[in-house]
């Protein structure tokens, strides 16, 4: 008899400081490895599992536990996988790791295509259709999810989509049951015994205390009347009294007001057509305009994260203990929205395996009767092609664009990625800047 129980899983952070983590990637670095080493999946499923549970879960754990399980336990398992990914992107988007939304499409399109090679391997009978619905099912909210977010074409999953469709539509039209080919995994297994199922929850909002109250004893009516009229007459007399005291402005109240003014906003067009229809001077507007852009052009980069600053320092002078909260929440924004801090090393690192490679070329030269194997030579390659990779920069990223046709609306994706990028960077600069001035 089969049994299964269920464990709960919580949203977790950023899980790269971890051992297990750290072990995990190693382990599923593999793939991409060019010697190809053996994998070992049971290995990498309790590393998956030992992070959701002292963790939580974060959207690369959660891509990889999916393709463990499918690798271990076919369609079932990569329905367990998705299940979670479904959840997490669906109810923790804002606040899910990692935080970049160009590595969080990454992660969905190398998932959908090793998903892909998996299921090319897999052997499907009529059987599996049950499991295969509830795939598309799931690729299906993913898609939804996606396309409000309109990074539908960036994850790639539609093409996995497509395949499990077809895989089903292919075994509702066969006679014989189940598919030829030269398949080498089943595509679902049976559960196995006292098997944990873990589901993605999404922790409730906290309901307010309620107190039960009892009715008041009933009052004679002139009571009412009477307070009625003296709370009218101290109100009457509060009203007048508070009318002078606003009126007359608060010097330190309107210095702290200054400092806190919205920032203004640009006219629409409707604006800007009725105030031509009014006679404005261009000598004074011009002037004005001038003196703005000459402040606009000293203003540093990181202009908008130093303002904040001073503001949250502003705030714990007036109000210390009130203001803490407040500088925690602002420290945090500063940290997250900053690039991380491994993606600084990605192209320096590429450039130092570069050069050490052409040393050793060189030193070849040198040396009669020494060489290098294509294994080693592939490897070296493939070490520096992943180091660039981890951290394009800025300026290929504005190339990409710069190449689209012009006269044509960007892909909004890779707009959002760039925009994001430059955004990284400039909060990466403050966030070292601060230090700095510590």
């Amino acid at each position: 008899m089969t049994t299964q129980s269920e464990r709960h899983l919580k949203t977790g952070g950023d899980p790269r400081t971890l051992a297990d983590y750290a072990a995990l990637r190693d382990e599923m670095n593999k793939l991409t490895h060019p010697a190809r080493p053996d994998i070992n999946w049971p290995q990498a499923e309790k590393l998956c599992l030992s992070l959701f549970e002292h963790n939580g879960v974060e959207l690369q754990t959660a891509a990889w536990y999916t393709l463990v399980r499918t690798h271990l336990a076919g369609l079932y398992g990569m329905n367990e996988g998705l299940a979670i990914v479904d959840a997490l992107l669906s109810r923790q988007w804002g606040n899910i790791w990692p935080q970049p939304v160009h590595t969080r499409m990454e992660i969905l399109s190398a998932l959908s295509r090793r998903l892909q090679q998996t299921m090319r391997t897999m052997t499907l009978t009529c059987t599996d259709l049950s499991q295969l619905y509830q795939t598309e099912e799931h690729l299906n909210a993913l898609g939804d999810i996606l396309q409000r977010l309109e990074l539908r074409h960036a994850s790639q999953l539609d093409a996995l989509r497509t395949q499990v469709h077809n895989a089903a539509v292919r075994l509702e039209n066969s006679e014989g049951g189940q598919e030829a080919g030269g398949a080498v995994l089943p595509a679902s297994f049976t559960t196995p015994a006292e098997h944990v199922r873990w589901v993605y929850v999404a922790q409730p909002e906290p309901l307010p205390d309620r107190q039960v109250m009892t009715a008041p004893p009933p009052v004679k009516p002139w009571k009412p009347f009477a307070a009625g009229m003296a709370t009218m007459l101290v109100i009457a007399s509060s009203v007048a009294w508070g009318w002078q005291t606003m009126h007359t402005p608060d010097p330190a109240q309107t210095q702290l007001d200054a400092t806190l003014a919205p920032l203004p906003d640009e006219l629409s067009k409707a604006q800007l057509q009725a105030l031509r229809q009014v006679s404005l001077s261009p000598v004074a507007g011009l002037s004005k305009t001038q003196n703005r852009l000459a402040q606009l052009r000293e203003l540093k980069p990181d202009w908008a994260w130093r303002y904040g600053d001073s503001l949250v320092q502003q705030a714990l002078i007036l109000w210390p203990q009130e203001a803490k909260p407040l500088a925690q929440q602002w420290q945090q924004q500063v940290n997250v929205a900053a690039l991380p801090q491994p993606y600084l090393t990605g192209w320096h690192q590429g450039m130092t395996q570069l050069q050490q490679l052409a040393n050793r070329l060189n030193a070849l030269d040198e040396q009669r009767g020494k060489y290098m194997t294509v294994s080693e030579l592939k490897s070296a390659v493939f070490t520096m092609m992943q180091a660039f990779n981890s951290a394009v920069p800025a300026e290929e990223q504005l190339r990409q664009l710069a190449d689209l046709p012009e006269n044509q609306p960007w892909p909004v994706a890779q707009q959002s990625q760039t925009e994001q990028h430059l955004q990284q960077l400039i909060a990466r600069y403050a966030l070292m800047k601060q230090k700095t001035a510590e």
